[in-house]
């Protein structure tokens, strides 16, 4: 009988969590809707370019986004080299929106210790930005390919 009772428990739990998630977990596009329409997308795309034999790489950035004053981009990016890590980052401080698709290069410095090499990283592009009504930012994690 107790057995039952658990189940039932635990299953009740897990469905109020999923409810929880699910309410909370889709706040976010929704506020920015209700709160002025503000679109923020940015997604690092491949082939990054090595830059003096790995100090920095040049990531291609796709931009969405329809902010009225400059927004802010950034890019980290993580990859493995032989046995180390090379990490590093890069931003631009005044992005101009237009509402539809741009590229913009942001050079990534790698940080000290690792140069980076050919080969694949995981790099996250966030984007930070205001319109008349609302601010906000997005972010998203992708893996690239790093070419010469």
């Amino acid at each position: 009988m107790k057995t039952n009772k658990t189940k039932v428990a635990v299953v009740g739990t897990a469905l109020s969590g999923a409810a929880v998630a699910a309410l909370f977990g889709t706040a976010s596009p929704a506020l920015a809707f209700l709160s002025g329409g503000l679109h923020l997308d940015a997604t690092a795309q491949s082939p990054a370019r090595l830059v003096a034999r790995g100090a920095a790489i040049d990531v291609p950035v796709d931009v969405e986004c329809n902010a009225t004053q400059p927004a802010s981009l950034s890019v980290s990016v993580t990859e493995r080299v032989g046995k180390q890590i090379a990490t590093g980052g890069g931003f631009a401080q005044e992005v101009a929106c237009t509402g539809g698709h741009q590229d913009i290069l942001i050079r990534v410095t790698a940080g000290p210790g690792k140069a980076f090499a050919k080969g694949t990283a995981v790099a996250t592009a966030q984007i930070y930005g205001c319109n008349d009504t609302a601010c906000g930012s997005e972010s998203r994690t992708d893996t690239i390919v790093i070419r010469k």
